[in-house]
C-alpha cells in the first residue's frame, strides 16, 4: 500500500502501459485517475477496474490543447483535493518513410509526444508546488536514446530524446519539492505492438538480451517506483526497462 491517500493521475490511460499502471497504483491504496481522448479505451478501462473491485475515475481530454490539459487538471484535484503522482503516458507514432515525412506528421507527433508532456507537467506543478511536494514521471522511449532512433519514426524518436531533455531540466526548475524522472520502455506487449508482422515482433526479441518483449507490467513497476516513497532521493534520472535492448 505505497499509494495510501496519494492522488495520480495518468495520461494516455485507458490501456496498455498507462491502465496497467492505473490498476498496479489502485493496487496499491491510490486514487487514480486517467486521460484518454478515446471513448472505447476510457470504457475498457472503467470496465477493467470495476472488475477488480476498484474505482477509477476518467477525464476527457486531449494533451496537445492548453485549455483542455487545464480543464482536466483542474477536475482532477477537484474530484481528489490533490495531485500527488502525474505520469504523462500518452502519446502517439506515425510510422512513415523518411521521403514520405510531411511537416504534418512532424507537428501532431511533437504536439502530443512532447508538448503534451509540457502543458501536463506545468499545470501539475502549480499545484504540486503549492502543496510543496509531487512527483512527475514522464514516459520516453528506447527510441529517444541516442543511437536508438528508428528509420521511418524520426519524428516519434526525435520527441522522445526531447522528453528526456525536458524531463532533465523540470528537475532542476521545480526541486526541491517535486522530483522529476523518465522511463524508457523497450519494445513492449501492447495493443499498439500486437498487430506487427512476426517477422518484426522476432527481431524485436532477438535484440533484447533477455530475449523477450516487456510485458506492460514490467513498465509499470518501474514508474511505480518512481512514483513511491523509495524514489525520494531520485530527480532528473532516466530508467530504462528494455532487457538490454540498448547494450547494442
Amino acid at each position: 500500500m505505497r499509494f495510501k491517500d496519494k492522488a495520480a493521475l495518468i495520461t494516455g490511460g485507458g490501456r496498455g502501459i498507462g491502465l496497467t499502471t492505473a490498476l498496479l497504483m489502485l493496487a496499491e491504496g491510490a486514487k487514480v485517475g486517467i486521460v484518454e481522448v478515446n471513448e472505447t479505451h476510457t470504457r475498457h478501462a472503467l470496465e477493467a477496474a470495476r472488475s477488480k473491485g476498484f474505482d477509477l475515475k476518467a477525464f476527457a481530454g486531449d494533451v496537445s490543447k492548453k485549455d483542455s490539459v487545464e480543464r482536466f487538471t483542474d477536475a482532477f484535484v477537484k474530484e481528489f483535493g490533490r495531485i500527488d503522482i502525474l505520469v504523462n503516458n500518452a502519446g502517439i507514432v506515425i510510422s512513415r518513410p523518411f521521403l514520405e515525412k510531411t511537416v504534418e506528421d512532424w507537428i501532431k507527433t511533437l504536439e502530443v509526444n512532447l508538448i503534451g508532456v509540457f502543458l501536463c507537467c506545468q499545470a501539475a506543478a502549480r499545484y504540486m508546488l503549492k502543496q510543496k511536494s509531487g512527483k512527475i514521471i514522464n514516459i520516453s522511449s528506447i527510441r529517444g536514446i541516442d543511437h536508438c532512433g528508428r528509420e521511418g519514426i524520426m519524428d516519434y524518436s526525435a520527441s522522445k530524446g526531447a522528453v528526456i531533455n525536458l524531463t532533465k531540466t523540470m528537475a532542476k526548475e521545480l526541486a526541491p519539492h517535486i522530483n522529476v524522472n523518465a522511463v524508457a520502455p523497450g519494445h513492449t506487449l501492447t495493443e499498439m505492438t500486437q498487430p506487427l508482422p512476426d517477422e518484426i515482433k522476432r527481431a524485436m526479441i532477438e535484440g533484447a538480451y533477455l530475449k523477450r518483449m516487456a510485458q506492460p507490467e514490467d513498465i509499470a513497476k518501474a514508474i511505480l517506483f518512481l512514483a513511491s516513497d523509495d524514489a525520494n532521493f531520485i530527480t532528473g534520472q532516466l530508467l530504462l526497462v528494455d532487457g538490454g535492448f540498448s547494450l547494442k
